[in-house]
Formats: structure tokens, sequence, C-alpha cells
């Protein structure tokens, strides 16, 4: 079994944020001029070959700080709600072996 951890390992040093000021993921807010910082992030997050398991890792840790996988805390938190949200759904339909479909993103 890969633990998150082993899961890093074999994807990070594909990301392209490793050739990027770190400071840039991380935004002191989620307003104002952090903005312009948070949309920098996700521009380099549009590019990355391994966006979608930075996404995944950040998803599956639970509340991480700054920008990951082309999303933001906020976003993260809304995905989990929703995929929470279709995982009751799901039970109270009767399909509580059936994993719902993940909710795919508007770039």
């Amino acid at each position: 079994m890969t633990t998150i951890a082993g899961h890093v390992d074999e994807w990070w040093s594909l990301a392209a944020c490793q050739h990027v000021n770190p400071d840039l993921f991380f935004p002191i807010s989620a307003a104002g001029p952090a903005r312009a910082q948070i949309a920098g992030a996700k521009a380099v997050c549009a590019r990355c070959p391994v966006r979608h398991d930075c996404l995944r890792y950040a998803l599956a840790a639970g509340p991480v700080q700054g920008v990951w996988g082309g999303t933001s805390e906020e976003e993260r938190r809304l995905l989990r709600q929703r995929e929470a949200k279709a995982r009751v759904r799901a039970r109270r339909d009767g399909r509580a072996g059936v994993r719902p479909r993940p909710v795919r993103r508007r770039s």
C-alpha cells in the first residue's frame, strides 16, 4: 500500500512548483493583494503535469494551507463538502458500495 508520503515522493519531483518561489503558494490572506498571488500560483498549477496528484494529496491530507493542485484552501473545503454530501446521498439511495463520481472543476 502506498502511503501519502510515499505517493508524494512519486510525483513531487515532477511538479512545476519545484522551480518557483514557494512563498507564491502560501499567501497571507485570500483577499486584497493576495488575490494576485493566488492567481499566480494557480497559473503555475495550470501547467503542472502532476496537478491532479497534488490535489489528491491535499484533499487526503486534510486542511493544508496554501494553493495545492490549483485550488485554494476554501476551494478544497468546498470540494470536501460536496464529496461528503455525495457519499451521504449515495448511502441514502442504497448505493453504499458505489463511490460517487469525482467533482470536476472548471479551469
